[in-house]
C-alpha cells in the first residue's frame, strides 16, 4: 500500500461518524461521512441522499455530539 492509498489518521475520524461541514460560502452541510480522503473531498449522506464536497470548499469540519 503506497502511501497515496492511505488517508491521513485524522480525516479518518470521521468516517461513519454525523458531522457539520463550513464552507467557503459561508454555507453548512449536515451528514454522515461515508467516505474521505486525502484532499478532505467528502461524501456526505443526509437527508436529501448523497452530497459530494470538494475539499476545497471545506473550511472546517466538526463531529456533531
Amino acid at each position: 500500500m503506497t502511501d497515496k492509498d492511505q488517508v491521513n489518521k485524522l480525516f479518518k475520524q470521521f468516517k461513519n461518524k454525523n458531522v457539520t461541514v463550513e464552507l467557503r460560502d459561508n454555507n453548512q452541510c449536515e451528514g454522515k461521512v461515508i467516505a474521505v480522503d486525502n484532499y478532505l473531498n467528502l461524501v456526505l449522506e443526509n437527508e436529501n441522499g448523497i452530497e459530494t464536497i470538494k475539499g476545497g470548499n471545506v473550511i472546517f469540519v466538526s463531529l456533531k455530539e
